[in-house]
């Protein structure tokens, strides 16, 4: 590949498994750096994920591109929101996206029908979440089953577990 698609682009009409990592990647930095990630569609975004294998995947996750996609994906979480039978309480959930040698954490806060995102830990969370990097894509995409994530020990829970198996309720996760 001599150079480098919109993502959506790739979404739509490339199979990810014919591009090497580094075009992966490369193509992923151009769309998030350097175009507006909010530009990103998420379907198109859940295709690339769902076709991608899961080296690949690692390998994005493992690589400077990571940042780039964890604030895009964060950073439209609240778009995504179904606030349907939320109360007026305050909910606040920990996301850690844990590999080897690096974990980036985040806060959402669910209250009057408004989602909110900080790289911010500094509430106590209802409940906290920790998987892979690779994992948190497949979840964010529909691409994976957090509970069978869960069963499987590859999504740790922490707090009210009750309340983390109704947070994929909670949002309209946009799929392939």
């Amino acid at each position: 590949m001599s150079e480098t698609i919109d993502v959506n682009e790739l979404g739509r009409s490339v199979d990810p498994k014919s591009l090497s990592d580094k075009e992966l990647i490369e193509t992923l930095t151009h769309a998030l750096r350097e175009g507006d990630p909010a530009d990103v569609e998420p379907s198109l975004f859940a295709r690339l994920v769902q076709k991608a294998g899961p080296k690949q995947l690692d390998a994005v996750m493992s690589s400077d591109v990571r940042g780039p996609v964890l604030d895009a994906i964060f950073g439209r979480m609240g778009e995504f929101y179904e606030s349907k039978g939320s109360g007026a309480s305050r909910q606040v959930v920990h996301w850690h996206i844990k590999d080897k040698h690096r974990t980036d954490s985040f806060q959402t806060v669910m209250q009057g029908g408004v989602c909110t995102v900080t790289s911010e830990t500094d509430e106590d969370p209802r409940t906290a979440l920790t998987m892979s990097g690779t994992d948190f894509l497949k979840i964010a995409t529909s691409n994976a089953n957090p509970v069978t994530l869960f069963m499987t020990r590859k999504l740790k829970v922490a707090g009210d577990v009750g309340f983390a198996t109704a947070l994929p309720k909670m949002f309209v996760i946009p799929s392939a």
